[in-house]
């Protein structure tokens, strides 16, 4: 008989069925399918190293922009012996130039941190052209577009209009006929139009019969009148047919000159879907990527089987290597001694397969080959009894078994007579030991156990058992033994007092050497010490667990924050620059000599612009008047001279003021600089100017009176005047000419001559908008 199948017993296809559900192509699902140990350490190496870039991506930048990827291989080879592909499969290989493009697109926003996957990425082809081509022939209901060729145009316009005069004719010849007819709606029969004519008037209707009712009553008619026309969209169906068949021939012979690129694109998108379905697979069993180690090692911590459901697993910590080749694990009968061989062996397999782990933390060595003896192995096709099969099996490990492999086997030795089954596993792990193999071997025998404490190669462990609730914990702890406590369980169940007290007497009996006392006394010492660390281990497990569950949340969160966070830092570094030079550019304005009155507004309302626009930081401090602030977004400063409901008026130390949003303003020491400004500059006592409503320029020279108008016509801006007027006289009405093309200029107001009242056609009267 064959070895045991490591994947079989390990019910390693539950985990590939896990790993599946997060597939998005099919070269990924053929992959997780057929995953198998690598054959080395170093593709192990080279695996995780792709998995660890991979589970980073995801955790920092969210899934791949990957919907749906099929194995451009058979479509090629189908290419290839057909010559023709359909509108599905030229479909898919459209498909996947959009999923590169839609990679591409996402790692551009990735730094060159993630070597390994950029550098896959690197490889992918531009298809562009070859998508746009098909795509302007497929639709999205995966038909031909009437566009495709002028041919199958020109085809489809003949065929609309046939069908067209085909149902005109219909209508007619239903009216025509409608005193024989069983119903005047025309049907199909046969791909044709039919009439169905009451069979008694079947020779009023001259046509081709093509169908008869099943009562008889009816006969299904195609009238001669139509079948010309038939014949004619039969002809054109068939045209169609051969049109369509060409243009899919062209497809599909450009998508055979660009089968490389095609398959070297698919591949890769194919290879990281699968490395995204293992990522997600491990998040989702919260797991970690073990440290290779060089040697013969193994170090697993609060390891937990992933196919126990997780709210009742027991995780446990599992640690062998050169010095500490073999564990003895002893203990109760279902106290989970199997389940933790299949943990540590599936665990192993697991890393051996590029996956991670569930464990808080794991280190293993490369194991060349992983033996075991699990389970009920009786054969009945070999005829062969339990204790023959297991034998059989260790007879085969043995015969090949050697130092980097492991090993693991369950209830050595049972299933005979207990001193011979006793003695044959005493003999096999001394010759386990002998080999320098790595195991974990599951045992109730006491010189087992004993041999164990002087063995520099073995050491014992065991499964923690309630002696209260005689009920087993499922808590493995190495370094001490176990024991089977049947007596105490057969008690429980009803076994009588008498049995067991001659049952205690036999073991008295046969265990009165000293080593078989010794053993007990310090088997006793440790189980009631280990006992209630079990009980502090299983509440510091619950709680670890959601401080985990909590950290991988923050630490996700804070990944996506810190990553969103450069963006903006960026972004906003660039709006600061930018509104820098637009400040600096108004201020050097603003310290112009002879700066006009209306060129101090028109710069005075670029600041307020500026100082309206979104802030990135919003601050949340108390500002009072007469604070000293900042205004971070213009890199601005000043000191509040007033505040008006959520927004604060600031005064800068050349006397300019402007008003911005309190939330906005982060609070500075005071600082010397800010002094009072002088009354000539300052911009607020500019507008406290009285300012009349009207302005007389008569008897001044045009240039003057034009300076006093736009002086005058400014100050009423500030004051926000609706109505004044300029008293320009009559004269030779050059001062009228000016004060009118001067008004034609601006935008914010109308002008009209005055009435009777206001000084007729010597005045002008001007109304603001």
């Amino acid at each position: 008989m064959s070895m045991q199948d490591i994947y079989l017993t390990f019910e390693f296809i539950k985990i590939q069925e896990a790993i599946s559900e997060y597939h998005k192509s099919e070269i990924a699902k053929e992959k997780i399918d057929s995953l198998k140990m690598f054959s080395s350490k170093e593709e192990v190496k080279n695996a995780l190293l792709d998995l660890e870039e991979m589970s980073s991506l995801l955790l920092r930048f969210g899934p791949l922009p990957i919907s749906n990827s099929a194995n451009a291989l058979y479509l090629i080879d189908l290419a290839k012996k057909t010559g023709l592909l359909t509108p599905r499969d030229l479909n898919l290989i459209a498909e996947d130039v959009l999923t590169s493009q839609r990679i591409l697109k996402y790692f551009q926003k990735i730094d060159s941190g993630y070597t390994r996957t950029l550098e896959r990425v690197s490889h992918f082809v531009d298809l562009d052209n070859l998508e746009k081509e098909i795509h302007r022939v497929i639709t999205n209901s995966l038909t031909i577009s009437d566009n495709a060729t002028p041919e199958l145009k020109e085809i489809r316009h003949q065929m609309k209009k046939l069908e067209q005069e085909l149902n005109q004719k219909i209508q007619t010849l239903s009216l025509t006929y409608s005193s024989y007819l069983n119903d005047i709606n025309a049907t199909i029969r046969e791909g044709h139009f039919v009439l169905p004519v009451r069979t008694v008037d079947k020779n009023k209707v001259m046509g081709i019969v093509y169908d008869v009712s099943d009562s008889g009553n009816t006969t299904f008619i195609e009238p001669l009148e139509i079948v010309q026309i038939n014949n004619a969209m039969t002809s054109l169906k068939v045209q169609e047919n051969e049109e369509i068949r060409k243009i899919l021939k062209q497809l599909t012979s450009l998508c055979l000159i660009q089968e490389s690129e095609i398959l070297t694109n698919n591949s890769i998108i194919g290879e990281l879907d699968f490395l995204s379905a293992k990522a997600q697979y491990g998040n989702q069993i919260n797991g970690v990527i073990a440290s290779i180690k060089d040697e013969q090692y193994l170090s697993l911590i609060k390891a937990r089987h992933p196919l126990i459901d997780p709210r009742v697993v027991v995780a446990n910590s599992y640690h062998l290597d050169e010095n500490k080749r073999l564990v003895i694990i002893s203990g109760p009968n279902a106290g989970g001694k199997t389940v933790s061989l299949k943990t540590m062996g599936l665990l192993v397999l697991m890393n051996q397969c590029g996956l991670m782990v569930p464990a808080q933390k794991a280190e293993l060595g490369y194991f060349n080959n992983i033996y075991i003896d699990i389970g009920d192995n009786q054969s009945l096709s070999d005829n062969l009894s339990t204790f023959s099969a297991h034998m059989s099996q260790i007879a085969e490990i043995l015969n090949v078994i050697k130092a980097k492999d492991l090993v693991l086997l369950d209830e050595l030795g049972t299933g005979t007579d207990p001193k011979e089954g006793e003695a044959l596993a005493l003999a096999i792990s001394q010759e386990l030991e002998s080999r320098h193999c790595l195991g974990m071997i599951s045992s109730h025998f006491s010189s087992l156990k004993e041999y164990a404490f002087t063995s520099q190669a073995m050491e014992n462990s065991s499964m923690i058992f309630d002696e209260t609730k005689l009920s087993p914990t499922y808590i493995f702890i190495q370094g001490m033994p176990g024991h089977s406590y049947a007596l105490d369980v057969a008690k429980r169940y009803g076994i009588n007092d008498e049995i067991l007290a001659k049952s205690q007497k036999y073991m008295q009996e046969r265990d009165k050497n000293e080593t078989t006392v010794l053993f007990e006394t310090l088997q006793k010492k440790m189980e009631e010490n280990n006992l209630l660390a079990s009980q502090l281990e299983k509440e510091k497990n619950a709680l670890e667990a959601r401080l985990k569950k909590l950290e991988n949340k923050e630490s996700s969160l804070k990944e996506r924050k810190d990553n969103l966070l450069k963006d903006v830092e960026k972004e906003k570094a660039q709006i600061i620059e930018q509104t820098q030079e637009e400040i600096d550019a108004v201020m050097a304005n603003l310290n112009k000599e002879g700066i006009k009155l209306h060129e101090v507004i028109e710069l005075k309302k670029q600041i307020d612009n500026l100082s309206s626009q979104p802030e990135t930081i919003v601050y949340d401090e108390e500002i009072g008047i007469d604070d000293y602030v900042s205004l971070p977004s213009l890199n601005m400063e000043g000191r509040v001279k007033r505040i008006k409901g959520q927004k604060a008026f600031i005064l800068t130390n050349d006397g300019f003021s402007f008003e911005v949003e309190i939330n906005k303003l982060h609070k500075i020491p005071h600082k010397e600089g800010f002094v009072k400004p002088k009354k000539s500059v300052g911009y607020d006592e500019i507008i406290k100017t009285s300012v009349g409503l009207e302005l007389n320029i008569i008897g001044l020279r045009t240039d003057e009176a034009k300076e006093k108008l736009i002086k005058y016509l400014d100050d009423c801006r500030l004051k926000h005047l609706s109505t004044v007027r300029i008293i320009h006289g009559f004269g030779s009405g050059a001062l009228r000419k000016m004060t009118h093309e001067y008004l034609d200029k601006q935008k914010d107001l109308t002008y009209r001559p005055g009435n009777m009242h206001e000084g007729g056609g010597g005045a002008t009267v001007i109304i603001f908008k």
